[in-house]
């Protein structure tokens, strides 16, 4: 049976989240609003998920539920931090079925879009540093 390399998992993830991060900046760069802020939720995700993966040495959930990893996670996590997290889960599944994301599209000028990649920046940044 193959041993469950932690420091390797915790690689994964965080390279994952580095990249999806790196994509997001591209996305919002050349104003696909939308994809930006999706990007931005998944580059959380993993590092939520390195995150899990450091903190309790086993791998982590099948989830995209923000909120679900970072309970998971064991870190110590503001009220403040968790409305954010919530606040986030909208750019996941809104951004990808179609019948909302008219609507999801028409929130994402760029004001709105530039506001909620500052926090989800701010939140990586944290969330980085807690590794």
């Amino acid at each position: 049976m193959l041993k469950f390399n932690v420091e390797k998992t915790v690689k994964y993830w965080l390279d994952g989240a580095e990249y999806d991060m790196s994509v997001a900046r591209a996305m919002f760069k050349t104003k696909k609003y939308p994809y930006a802020l999706f990007m931005g939720h998944l580059a959380i995700e993993k590092l939520l998920k390195a995150l899990v993966v450091n903190n309790t040495k086993k791998h982590a959930p099948h989830t995209h539920s923000l909120e679900k990893l970072a309970k998971k996670s064991k870190i110590d996590i503001s009220d403040q931090m968790h409305i954010k997290l919530r606040e986030f889960m909208e750019f996941h599944f809104e951004a990808r079925y179609p019948g909302e994301q008219k609507d999801f599209y028409k929130k994402c000028n760029y004001t709105y879009t530039k506001e909620k990649f500052r926090e989800i920046r701010e939140v990586f940044k944290w969330l980085k540093s807690q590794l």
